[in-house]
């Protein structure tokens, strides 16, 4: 999966480059309607096919800060593994005590719909997630089961894409991309009528992504501040969501980030969720 996503890279970059060639000699690109963007549908895609790493494994911290400046912490072991046709994530809490042991596991599957699953040690059953609660916050931060599942990208089933022009913050050339919900349905289903991003080119990263609700009111802000490349693939290693709406704001950031191909199976298996924290190497 991951040389035909490598593939699908190599070819869709060269063809953003003959587009945003095309481009510039043109109308800009963010006056175009949104059914005549090619170069937003080619980011867009290029996004979405970002490769993500055969096996690596971090500690995940959530800073949560509410309004008052009042914080509270959360500790989890993240796992991610991109195997075949399925990406997996799992991500097993293991502080404070209320939430130890809660786990939280998603497929991503590229032919057929994904699956999730939460684990919760109070109940001791394993709930799969429909669809409808992609827009639930995501253990009481301001990240949506949604936002988990996607990785800082945009799925290309619910969005339309329209690329802007470059922009320069911090030494750095960044690309306007602006995305709007495909129809009613997928906005409620991702608590999201549109975006406006900030887009690193050379990682395929969004920097900055302001998120609007279904009314078109500002809803976050997330600021990615870190990425590294694991394995073969980028990923973040710090970013911050703030709510607007309600003063909110989560800070993640990881320790211990590192490559582990050949993660064991159980890992990422409903079944096996109940077992508690694995041991990997």
């Amino acid at each position: 999966m991951l040389e035909r996503r490598l593939n699908r890279l190599s070819r869709a970059s060269l063809l953003l480059s003959l587009l945003f060639m095309s481009a510039s000699q043109a109308e800009e690109p963010s006056a175009q309607p949104w059914s005549d963007n090619p170069e937003g549908v080619a980011l867009g895609q290029l996004i979405h096919a970002r490769p993500a790493s055969s096996g690596r494994v971090g500690v995940m911290n959530f800073h949560l800060i509410n309004k008052r400046g009042r914080s509270r912490e959360r500790t989890a072991l993240m796992a991610h593994s991109e195997i075949e046709e399925t990406t997996r994530v799992a991500i097993y809490f293991t502080s404070p005590a209320s939430i130890q042991n809660t786990v939280f596991l998603n497929h991503e599957h590229v032919s057929q719909d994904n699956d999730s699953w939460l684990y919760l040690p109070a109940t001791e059953r394993v709930r799969r997630l429909p669809a409808s609660e992609r827009a639930d916050p995501f253990m009481g931060t301001d990240l949506s089961y949604g936002d988990i599942r996607d990785n800082f990208r945009f799925p290309i089933e619910h969005w339309e894409f329209r690329a802007g022009a470059l922009v320069s913050e911090r030494d750095r050339e960044l690309r306007i991309l602006e995305g709007q919900a495909r129809n009613e349905e997928s906005a409620r289903e991702m608590g999201y009528g549109r975006f406006e991003a900030l887009i690193d080119e050379t990682t395929l990263f969004p920097v900055r992504i302001e998120y609007f609700d279904i009314h078109d009111k500002a809803l976050k802000q997330v600021t990615v501040s870190q990425v590294g490349q694991v394995g073969e693939a980028w990923t973040a290693l710090s970013f911050e969501v703030e709510n607007h709406q309600t003063g909110h704001r989560t800070e993640v950031f990881f320790e211990d980030m590192r490559f582990v191909p050949d993660l064991n199976e159980r890992v990422f298996q409903p079944t096996a969720l109940a077992d508690g924290l694995p041991r990997i190497p």
